[in-house]
């Protein structure tokens, strides 16, 4: 990977979704989609409850981008255009080719949707195609067992689970199983995950 990979300006486009950079503009669009905290429950750097806290998070994850560890990305709906979630790369290791893909939340309307998965093709499709990554991880709380079934479904192999390695704000410490993929493994995860996107997919609203 190059000094310059993984930077701005970076836009991914999809059939349902496009992944744009992320602005602070996006703050009321993005409120909105995180109405459920069910979004965030999970999440070490959330949406939070108000317009106020959506601010915070989004100027914290454009400083992690101007540090050139992370490169944030809020998902938009191709339809009508509408802010429905946010996903980035962060820890960008570029001189091991390693990438995390994560932070990803959606509306909760649009859960069960092939947004989820397009969004995820994009985003490692980038990785490997474009900026020459040699091994994209993901990773989600031992407790977010939806989220563990999602990752096993695009095809990532599941790696190990790191103990109780974090304190959160009310005391808990989390455990986070991790998943990876490494770029021979992509050829044969891109076919799958354009297998499930080519499925029939009508939407209910």
């Amino acid at each position: 990977m190059r000094p310059e990979s993984f930077r701005r300006p970076v836009t991914l486009e999809g059939k349902f979704v496009r992944l744009v950079p992320l602005d602070p503009t996006h703050r009321d669009g993005l409120r909105a989609a995180a109405s459920d905290p069910e979004v965030g429950r999970y999440l070490l750097d959330g949406p939070g409850g108000t317009v106020e806290e959506m601010a915070r998070l989004i100027e914290l994850l454009l400083g992690r981008e101007r540090d050139g560890t992370d490169l944030p990305f809020t998902t938009v709906r191709v339809s009508d255009a509408r802010p429905v979630g946010m996903t980035r790369y962060l820890n960008i290791d570029r001189p091991n080719r390693a990438v995390e893909v994560g932070g990803t939340w959606l509306d909760h309307h649009l859960w069960r949707t092939p947004f989820n998965t397009e969004a995820k093709y994009l985003l490692l499709r980038h990785a490997f195609e474009t900026e020459g990554a040699h091994r994209v991880y993901l990773k989600t709380d031992l407790r977010n067992e939806r989220s563990q079934r999602a990752i096993e479904r695009i095809g990532a192999k599941r790696e190990a689970v790191l103990r109780e390695h974090l304190r959160l704000a009310d005391g808990y410490y989390r455990s986070s199983v991790y998943y990876s993929l490494l770029e021979d493994e992509w050829p044969a995860v891109r076919r799958r995950l354009e297998a499930m996107l080519a499925r029939p997919w009508t939407p209910t609203g």
